[in-house]
């Protein structure tokens, strides 16, 4: 194997890795695995194998209840200046998300669907192209002036067209940079996915970031989830694959904070999808993951 080669994929990774592993070659005699098997390690991080482009992945919004009576156009100026807009619902899991956040006490609540004026489409404020409907029973009836929609609390928040000017209650919504791929991969086909279509398996190093990844494994159809997150057998501590030390941490007890059973080959972490406390597992489990979608997060 290339030293000089296997330097380089080091440096890809984790400079701080890399960093570590020169000050464990020089400074410590029982260092006695010899350079190239390191190398060997920090390469197999890397995992850059070919990946297919799936279409089985879900947009991850999270939905706000905004308990304020406005008319849909000042509920939808009030969304985009708080977050990214009103709320886009594209299929059944978003619609059982915005149950999951509504409350008694917020009543009907408008979403970002509103008729064309002067025809029979209907567009989304944020300019999806979703063709996702929930329509209460004869709805549409496409009353005089009924061109923006709300959610019915006493129709288990099914839909109806209503006079925009009329006050309500609103759903907004907030983008998140993550994305969940909702196919069942290893560890390290997981990795590949997220760096060839996307931009990295994600790292929790904040609390917001965390929130981000309750979000997102809402919609998981297995119990747990894979994260960028690695354990090195021969250095015995865990790191994020983007080159991040682990500061924010969110285990489940019995997990990440002892010594890991390296019998079965590196530890990989992920994230239940039920409690979602992080848990060490075989890289081998197919799971879904979770792919960041742009860069510094």
């Amino acid at each position: 194997m290339n030293k000089n080669k296997g330097r380089a994929v080091v440096a890809l990774v984790s400079p701080q890795l890399q960093t570590l592993i020169s000050r464990t070659q020089a400074g410590t005699k029982r260092a006695t695995l010899p350079a190239v098997t390191v190398m060997s390690s920090a390469l197999y991080l890397v995992l850059l194998f070919s990946a297919l482009w799936t279409l089985s992945f879900c947009w991850t919004p999270q939905f706000h209840v905004v308990e304020e009576n406005k008319t849909w156009t000042d509920a939808q100026n009030y969304c985009r200046e708080t977050f990214t807009d009103l709320a886009t619902i594209e299929n059944q899991e978003h619609m059982n998300a915005v149950k999951a956040v509504l409350t008694a006490a917020a009543g009907n609540a408008w979403i970002g669907l509103r008729r064309k004026i002067n025809a029979d489409s209907w567009i989304w404020s944020d300019g999806s192209n979703s063709s996702y409907r929930d329509w209460d029973t004869r709805e549409p009836n496409n009353g005089v002036g009924d061109y923006c929609v709300q959610l019915l609390q006493d129709h288990e928040y099914r839909w109806n067209d209503e006079c925009c000017q009329w006050a309500n209650p609103f759903i907004c919504y907030k983008a998140i940079p993550l994305i969940l791929i909702k196919e069942e991969k290893t560890w390290r086909e997981a990795l590949s996915y997220c760096r060839e279509n996307h931009v990295d398996l994600v790292s929790v190093h904040t609390e917001e970031i965390q929130h981000w990844v309750e979000t997102a494994v809402y919609y998981a159809s297995t119990a747990n989830v894979w994260m960028g997150l690695r354990h090195t057998c021969t250095l015995s501590f865990w790191f994020w694959v983007k080159g991040e030390f682990i500061c924010y941490q969110n285990w489940a007890p019995g997990n990440g904070t002892g010594v890991e059973d390296c019998s079965g080959g590196e530890r990989t972490g992920a994230v239940q999808s039920g409690s979602k406390q992080w848990v060490s597992l075989p890289e081998d489990q197919r799971l879904n993951f979770i792919c960041t979608t742009s860069e510094g997060k």
